[in-house]
């Protein structure tokens, strides 16, 4: 056996942790001498220590940590929860990452405010078009590449994709609001489609007509969907300058998809309705 900072050496933990669990009943000594009081430990206690560990990364308090041991939890239910706990680790280190990215993007904003930039700006007029779409409001931009990527595979099988032009968002949100993208998504039609076509048992695309516009301002945007504000941001700039308004609601035509580990590779037109201020 070994005394408990031998322990902790071939542990790995400290002693004040191997102190702390004895307190609270889920670690004690194999022997605890009675006139010394020095505390014993064996190898052999090595799993158990080892399971408190792992549940304990598992972000279980300390009480749920001493029920599964009563239950006896098997090391395959403790490998599950562990493959678990590390896929949410991974998911919440990538969002770290992309939110110091919009970080330095945002800065990058800031370096180049009031530089004179040469903006692609493009004023046209946009026919009537046919549009196979759905329109919800989704919780975040994620559900709002999920269902693009969704109609993207889903329906060119179904309809044809002679008949179909590119993938359109149309933003309906009165304001921009990162909880609650009111959109409405689909194809922009090119040729005969159905009426409707059924994405899964609760989504449903239907063909309406796009309204026309007679004066759209457009700038293309390539790189990142999240990146998408410092396009916006110019396009609003040129409109103040030279003097339009905004009156309808902004088009997204995505050109090329997002795709997975081809974010920085999609292309998008950013489209705003606007009118001349009197």
């Amino acid at each position: 056996m070994f005394r408990i900072g031998e322990f902790s050496k071939i542990a790995q933990v400290s002693g004040r942790l191997l102190r702390y669990y004895d307190e609270f009943g889920l670690l004690s000594p194999q022997y605890t001498d009675p006139q010394t009081g020095y505390r014993y430990y064996s190898a052999q206690q090595l799993p158990r220590l080892n399971r408190i560990l792992v549940l304990k990364e598992l972000g279980l308090s300390l009480e749920q940590v001493a029920t599964l041991l009563d239950q006896d939890t098997s090391s395959d239910e403790i490998r599950g929860m562990l493959t678990l706990r590390k896929a949410q680790i991974e998911q919440s280190v990538q969002e770290e990452i992309e939110r110091l990215r919009r970080v330095e993007v945002r800065l990058n904003q800031l370096d180049t405010q009031g530089q004179i930039q040469e903006l692609d700006v493009v004023l046209k007029s946009v026919p009537a078009q046919q549009f196979l779409s759905l329109r919800e409001v989704l919780p975040d931009m994620e559900a709002v590449r999920r269902l693009v990527l969704r109609i993207y595979t889903t329906v060119p099988g179904m309809v044809g994709q002679h008949n179909l032009g590119n993938i359109a968002v149309v933003i309906h949100s009165p304001m921009y609001d990162p909880e609650a993208f009111d959109v409405e998504i689909g194809y922009l039609l090119t040729g005969k489609a159905s009426k409707s076509v059924r994405l899964s048992e609760e989504r449903m695309l239907t063909i309406r007509e796009l309204e026309a516009v007679s004066t759209i301002a457009t700038i293309a945007h390539v790189g990142r969907v999240s990146d998408r504000h410092q396009s916006y941001g110019a396009l609003g700039n040129w409109v103040e300058q030279n003097n339009w308004q905004i009156v309808g609601l902004g088009r997204e035509i995505l050109m090329q998809l997002p795709l997975q580990g081809k974010e920085e590779e999609a292309v998008m037109e950013i489209q705003l309705p606007v009118s001349k201020v009197d």
